[in-house]
Order: C-alpha cells, then structure tokens, then sequence
C-alpha cells in the first residue's frame, strides 16, 4: 500500500513538471535585452529582502557606497561590483509572466527580493534541467546561470569594506602600545618613547603606509568588550581616529570607537604596522 502511494505522489509530481515545463516551452522567447533597464551609472540605490536574514540597504553617495541599514558602514567595492553585475545579465531564456501561480517557480515567496533603485526582481527556485535559477520582474520570468544567490544571502558583515582608513587618508601622528609617532612643525618626525632617535623622513613614511593601506582579514559590526588599550591616528582633516585594541593569541583586533565595527588583523601585519622599517644602507 506505501508503494502505491509513493508511486503516485512521483507520478503526480513529474506530470506537474512535465506541465511545466511544456507551459514554459510553450511561451519561450529568445532575448538580447537585459533583466534590468538600468545602466550601471545611473543605480543609486540597491535594497536586498532576505528570506532567512536581514535586509541589506546601499546607497551611493558622490562616488562611494555605504550600507545604510541593517549597519551604517562603508561597503566593499567587490561586492557592490558583483551585486550591479546582476543588473547587467542578459538572460539566455525569458517567458511572458501571464501565469499568476508562481509557486511552481519558487517566486510566490521568493528566497531573495533584489531591488536596483526602483526595479525589483524576485529570486526563486532552480529548475531541474540545466540547474538555472527562475528569476522575475513584474512582466517577465527568466532563466539565469545560478551564480548570484551566495552573495545575496551573505552576512551583512561580509559587505563591509575591509580597509581601515578611507582613501586618502593623510596621517599626521600615530600614538599606539608599542610605538609613538608625532610630526613637528617642521615636518620632521619624533618618537616622544625615544626623543633622541633621528627618525628618517623615509622610514616613518613606510610605517605609516602600512596604517594607510592596511585591509582587515574580516570586519564585524559585533563589537568584543575585553578589556583593551588605546589607539590613536591623528589626521590632516577631522577629529582623530580612535580605535581600541584587543590582543588574542592569533590576532589582532582594532575597535574602531566612531564606526563601533571591529578589524581583525594577524599578528605578523599588526607587527608591521608598529614597527619602523629597517633600510639597507648602500656599501661604502
């Protein structure tokens, strides 16, 4: 008897399919027009509805992206790089959106709502042949490469921008646990921890390079409350940048104290960046 049974819940199953898949034979259409009809220019605005996590909000602003929910954080230029290229596919198969039934789809409750300014698609399913995820706007059911979805249900902290200093950011003193750097007014440069050492121009440059271009391993907006001690980064424009700083068994970690996120770094990069460089001097 639970033979038959599963062998008519198969049946009814690969008939439902088989409709399916004879409705979108049916309505296929080749296409040469993108799923979106923006250009990559003129997205503002991007907005992600997760079925199983948080919505993420970006926003360009000037030249820059930033998440302005669930976290105000500048973004990863990667990954706003691989979400408008979203916007970019051309399908290789697109069907009329006539049939309101989109649970056949995965559409009726879709696993992801991707939003470029004020045009949405909806993310279903995969479909069984090709493995191609169905995908929708309000007119149009397409199929497309399944390549996107791991980006659109990544942790929030994963669009983080993983630099610790914006671009251009000119330093002007560095106070940390292991060494002290301040610029006279003659630009020249002291360590107050060793006044009398002649500090070359060259060297403290290279430092401090490590601090401008410095890339955490990872970010996370869920701050760690050990107990820490005080970094400071003075600049040329602004208030100071301060951080606090957590020392693990591995790493490293800097709090930033405005942008409450946390940077992790290796010991072996943190050594770089509060330890002056030695340089060869040429043979006599």
């Amino acid at each position: 008897m639970k033979i038959r049974i599963i062998v008519n819940l198969l049946l009814i199953v690969t008939v439902i399919s088989l409709g399916v898949i004879a409705w979108l034979k049916a309505g296929q259409q080749s296409s040469t027009s993108r799923i979106s009809t923006l250009d990559i220019s003129a997205i503002e605005r991007i907005k992600i509805i997760r079925e199983t996590a948080k919505t993420i909000e970006l926003q360009r602003l000037k030249s820059q992206w930033v998440i302005t929910k669930p976290i105000a954080a500048p973004a990863l230029t990667g990954k706003i790089e691989r979400l408008i290229k979203i916007s970019q596919i051309t399908p290789p198969v697109t069907y009329p959106l006539k049939n309101k039934d989109l649970e056949p789809f995965g559409l009726k409750t879709p696993k992801v709502q991707l939003s470029f300014n004020n045009e949405t698609l909806n993310i279903g399913r995969t479909e069984s042949v090709h493995s191609r995820r169905y995908v929708s706007n309000d007119s149009k059911l397409f199929l497309l490469d399944d390549t996107f979805l791991q980006h659109l249900t990544a942790p929030v902290d994963a669009y983080i921008d993983t630099r610790l200093l914006a671009d251009g950011t000119q330093i002007t003193g560095l106070q940390t646990p292991q060494i002290t750097l301040q610029r006279r007014a003659d630009n020249t440069w002291q360590n107050p921890q060793a006044p009398s050492d002649e500090l070359s121009s060259d060297v403290v440059q290279m430092l401090l390079d490590e601090w401008r271009f410095a890339r955490a391993i990872n970010v996370s907006s869920v701050v760690n409350q050990a107990t820490s001690k005080p970094v400071v980064i003075h600049v040329s424009k602004g208030q100071p940048l301060h951080f606090r700083l957590i020392e693990q068994q591995n790493d490293i970690i800097l709090i930033s104290s405005e942008a409450q996120l946390a940077y992790t770094f290796s010991q072996a990069k943190y050594k770089k960046m509060t330890t002056l460089p030695r340089l060869d001097k040429p043979d006599a």
